[in-house]
């Protein structure tokens, strides 16, 4: 298993210093667009520029997805 961290990157949140394991990176980023889903189907917010980004525990981001674009 490894470590992965979802940094939102709003200029608001602060980074994940939790995290969650996964096998692969793969399953780190099904969940990082589930999450991006989520956020954009209860959002009131519509901000271009919100992302979530998929860290790994190297701290090399593996993954961007835009929540609003």
């Amino acid at each position: 298993m490894q470590k992965f961290f979802f940094d939102m990157k709003d200029g608001i949140s602060p980074t994940d210093r939790v995290g969650l394991e996964f096998m692969t990176n793969a399953g780190a980023i099904q969940h990082c667009r589930e999450l991006a889903r989520h956020i954009r189907e209860c959002s009131l917010r519509d901000d271009q520029d919100f992302a979530i980004s998929v860290v790994n525990g190297v701290g090399r981001e593996v993954y961007r997805e835009f929540v609003h674009r």
